[in-house]
């Protein structure tokens, strides 16, 4: 029995040596069969890439582990990253502290303004003008404080004697009235300048008993109104002040001073 146990030990380290010695045929690689479909050209240019082999094997393999705290750690940081946009939006929509508070509803009795009173000076008026406005003056319905009057004398001269005719009411008129004197042989021209704007002058004499002829035909002739002045008389110029007048009371003067005196204007006082 011992010695088939030795003649079994024997054999196998027999076929044991026998493999280790023995060598294998080389790998013939033109020997294997390669299908044509599975044959890929490359282009010309192509250069195998170095990086994809490396970041291939350096990733790693079945590590699930490892690579969850790797993703929590990368979404936390990107989560850091992003701009804290609803905090400032909500500091936004907080009401500033120097805000300034909107304002009180003012009292109801100082929300009505009276209304404002109108004031007017008319001048200045010479004797002839004077009387026609004091004659349309009452239209105006005022009260005594509300009218004044202010008159100043003024001596302008040339040492004749200027005879003239008061304009009529309105300026078309007054064209209309010259227009008639010239057709009856009475030269005469409209003033536009000084006291007297607006008055027919029919003409200036060196003696008072020319200018009494020249006012003689007038009458005459149907015009009685002729006056004769001499530039060395003294004048006199009155101005008139309306204060506190209501808005009907001063579109009523207006409306007065354009058909009494339009070549004088009222002014503010």
């Amino acid at each position: 029995m011992k010695w088939f146990v030795a003649l079994v030990i024997v054999l196998n380290l027999v076929v044991a040596m026998y493999g280790s010695l023995k060598q294998r045929p080389p790998l013939d690689v033109h020997a294997q069969e390669v299908s044509p479909g599975q044959v890929k050209l490359l282009p010309a240019n192509w250069t195998p890439d170095a990086s994809a082999p490396k970041a291939q094997a350096s990733a790693p393999v079945d590590k699930p582990a490892a690579s969850a705290p790797a993703a929590k750690t990368v979404a936390s940081a990107a989560k850091a990253q992003l701009p804290a946009k609803p905090a400032a939006k909500a500091e936004a929509s907080k009401p500033s502290a120097k805000a300034k508070p909107a304002p009180q509803d003012k009292p109801a009795a100082a929300a009505v303004e009276p209304a404002k009173l109108a004031c007017y000076r008319w001048g200045g008026l010479n004797d002839s003008l004077l009387a026609r406005v004091r004659g349309g003056v009452p239209t105006l319905k005022l009260k005594p404080a509300q009218m004044s009057e202010d008159s100043k004398q003024e001596s302008k001269g040339s040492g004749r004697l200027w005879v003239y005719y008061p304009p009529l009411a309105t300026q078309a008129e007054t064209k209309t009235l010259s227009a008639e004197l010239k057709d009856k042989g009475f030269d005469n021209y409209i003033v536009s300048s000084d006291e007297f704007k607006g008055n027919l002058s029919l003409g200036l004499f060196g003696k008072e008993d020319a200018a009494k002829t020249l006012v003689a035909r007038l009458k005459a002739a149907g015009y009685d109104k002729a006056v004769i002045k001499s530039k060395d008389q003294p004048s006199h110029q009155t101005t008139l002040t309306f204060k506190d007048l209501d808005a009907a009371q001063a579109e009523h003067l207006k409306a007065l001073q354009k058909r009494l005196t339009p070549g004088i204007a009222l002014k503010g006082c």
